[in-house]
């Protein structure tokens, strides 16, 4: 092989290293540039917490209803409302103070608690829903979830959150429905509209 082909023949394989990597980029790239949300720990999940090295100390366990987890040596410590990155963390300082020198711990989702809200009204199908893996659900995606609105609608829905309190939506002004969040145990009334 002259000079000129083994020189052809290693850029070729460059630019196919390169474009395969970038590809490999592409695919694990979100759609569309958007951030995908880390889940965050939620009461009754199940969890798994593995120690590096310490296979004593590994736990499958719940969270309580406060969102705790009970824990070999530590004992009880609060996880909820925490990415997985950062529950590990918190535990990882737990077991710092007195018990490992430098513990290294992941912690895995093992089954997600699944939370429901309540479509009610004139909607296509009202019902109770659960919300989706990623735990959140703005008020346009539950209304979608329902088939949509009826024709005797009215746009202007109330919320009830699990706490009683009360916020009226007009779901007919998008961007103020696409960033209103449901929480678990909302009930979303669809009222008919007034003649």
């Amino acid at each position: 092989m002259d000079v000129r082909n083994w020189f052809l023949a290693v850029g070729m394989l460059a630019v196919m290293a390169v474009g395969e990597s970038a590809a490999q980029e592409a695919a694990e790239a979100p759609v569309g540039g958007a951030q995908v949300q880390e889940y965050r720990l939620n009461p009754g999940d199940g969890i798994v917490v593995q120690v590096f090295e310490e296979p004593d100390l590994d736990a499958k366990v719940r969270l309580s209803e406060n969102g705790r987890a009970t824990l070999p040596l530590i004992g009880e410590i609060s996880l909820n409302g925490m990415g997985v990155k950062a529950a590990a963390g918190v535990i990882e300082a737990a077991y710092r103070k007195g018990y490992l020198v430098k513990p290294a711990v992941t912690v895995t989702v093992t089954e997600k608690k699944r939370e429901r809200f309540n479509l009610i009204g004139q909607v296509a199908k009202p019902n109770a829903y659960y919300f989706p893996e990623s735990g959140t659900l703005t008020l346009l995606d539950a209304i979608g979830l329902a088939g949509g609105f009826t024709r005797m609608a009215n746009q202007k829905v109330e919320v009830t959150r699990a706490s009683g309190s009360k916020v009226k939506i007009d779901a007919s002004n998008r961007t103020e429905a696409l960033k209103f969040r449901l929480l678990p145990g909302d009930t979303v009334d669809c009222r008919e509209r007034g003649f």
